[in-house]
């Protein structure tokens, strides 16, 4: 995350909102080794692609939010009863989920957020 932001600001493009990672993957079902996540700082224009940074933008979607309250590493108490939950009124994911960070200094991996979205579709 932090080299995203350096080279957005080498590249004077501004910040226009709050950093976020993109988490692919299940912890509790995937070896921590092939876990795949993003990080997204928003901007306020686009870019041509360069290197390992990539324009990216996000279609409109559905999502159900909640908030992370405890120590990054008990995450799981609160991803797991949500995302149940979420399936049990009937709901699939439709993408990763999204975990929204207040700085680019506060992302430290899963559960370190302040604020989690999942992009959700009714079966």
């Amino acid at each position: 995350m932090r080299r995203l932001k350096t080279w957005i600001d080498l590249k004077g493009m501004e910040q226009s909102g709050y950093p976020f990672c993109l988490y692919y993957d299940n912890p509790s079902e995937t070896p921590a080794l092939q876990l795949r996540s993003e990080a997204c700082i928003p901007v306020g224009k686009t870019f041509e692609s360069e290197g390992q940074f990539k324009m990216k933008q996000f279609p409109e979607s559905q999502v159900a939010e909640t908030r992370h309250v405890g120590p990054p590493e008990e995450f799981a108490k609160t991803y797991g009863p949500f995302l149940e939950g979420l399936l049990n009124q009937g709901y699939q994911l439709a993408g990763p989920a999204r975990e929204y960070y207040m700085t680019v200094s506060d992302v430290s991996g899963p559960g370190a957020g302040f604020l989690i979205q999942q992009p959700i579709a009714k079966k």
